[in-house]
């Protein structure tokens, strides 16, 4: 019985050929970023951010990895990568990017066809985060830094702290693939901007309409107001308020707040004409951080704040929102809600026609719940 086990298990060890999709690391060069312009003859220009590992000059013998930038144009993404693998001497290997970044020209473009690469290899990786570079992307990727300094690195790690700030939304090449196939939802991507030979803001939201770049992008207070509408936050934001105009001195004018989402409801209406109106309702929970005017201990003047800091965030949100249907980016996928619960009124109208006419109320309701260690 023991000698027939062996025999079975010698037997069974020639079945072990081992993992057929191996990819040795040494025959690979680590892509961490990549940057997609459109070019004067209407090709694709590649600017690829290359992790390469090599033995250490300071004589440890410890490898050490270096920023290298290669550039290639081509008439599809997939040809690009085969100059710059031409340049490399290795797999252009994309599994581990960070960062994808599209230049403003290209992405007013339909994005899709750009971008189908990244959903039929299944080594590409989906997870990695989608913008729009103010200008184009390989100026901002060639940006000043030592070789030890990853730009895509850095960039990816802005993007991480401005989501949690409730500045843009979190958006990676898998995320967005579902709007860009469904006619009811647009959506909007960060947007970066350079500052300088060496810094890049991350300046706000990108507004898209089906596979395309509207030109309208939200900054600022704006980009936090529709992610709130929207009921998307991040761990918190930072929002500033003038609550005392008749103050001489200006910082006594403002009272700064941390805000958190405590509940958003979008209700769509349609009447028997198929006129579509909206109302949505966000109720906010505010912390104060800084208000030099004090007295907050006194119930009624916190009623009055909670009132007037309510009435900005809603005008706020209006203004918002016309900006939204003057882009003709239905973001609150209010399409979809009307596929959903009223596809007769979809199949009457030409909605992208039909978005930027309908009516839509905004109401943010604020409560200050916390006001620090001092009233």
């Amino acid at each position: 019985m023991k000698k027939g086990m062996l025999i079975l298990i010698v037997m069974n060890v020639w079945l072990l050929t081992g993992c057929w999709d191996v990819r040795l690391l040494k025959d690979n060069s680590l892509v961490v970023g990549i940057g997609l312009d459109v070019e004067d003859d209407d090709k694709i220009m590649n600017t690829s951010v290359i992790r390469q590992i090599k033995q250490d000059s300071g004589g440890t013998g410890k490898p050490a990895t270096a920023n290298v930038i290669y550039s290639a144009a081509g008439n599809t993404l997939r040809e690009t990568r085969t100059y710059i693998e031409k340049q490399l001497g290795g797999k252009y290997a994309s599994n581990k990017m960070q960062v994808l970044m599209l230049g403003e020209d290209l992405a007013g473009e339909d994005i899709l066809p750009i971008i189908d690469v990244f959903y039929r290899d299944p080594r590409n990786s989906l997870g990695a985060k989608l913008v729009v570079a103010e200008g184009t992307a390989k100026e901002l990727l060639n940006m000043k830094m030592s070789e030890d300094v990853f730009i895509s690195e850095k960039i990816f790690k802005a993007l991480i702290e401005t989501e949690e700030q409730t500045l843009i939304p979190g958006v990676s090449i898998q995320s967005v693939c579902p709007d860009l196939f469904d006619p009811g939802i647009d959506f909007a991507l960060p947007y970066i901007k350079t500052k300088n030979s060496d810094t890049f803001d991350v300046a706000g939201m990108a507004l898209f309409h089906d596979t395309s770049f509207t030109g309208t992008v939200l900054e600022g207070e704006d980009g936090t107001v529709l992610l709130y509408l929207n009921g998307e936050h991040g761990a918190s934001s930072t929002l500033s308020f003038n609550v005392n105009p008749e103050e001489e001195q200006r910082q006594n004018q403002f009272i700064t707040t941390n805000a958190f989402l405590k509940d958003q409801k979008l209700k769509v209406k349609v009447d028997k004409s198929h006129n579509v109106s909206v109302e949505i309702n966000v109720k906010l929970n505010v912390t104060v951080v800084e208000y030099p005017k004090d007295h907050l201990f006194d119930h009624e003047k916190e009623l009055k704040l909670n009132k007037e800091i309510s009435k900005q965030l809603t005008e706020k949100a209006e203004k918002v929102i016309e900006q939204l249907q003057k882009a003709n980016c239905d973001y609150f996928g209010i399409g979809r809600e009307l596929m959903a619960y009223h596809p007769e009124t979809w199949k009457e109208i030409d909605w992208p026609n039909t978005f930027p006419t309908i009516d839509i109320k905004p109401n943010i309701e604020v409560e200050i719940t916390g006001t620090g260690i001092l009233k």
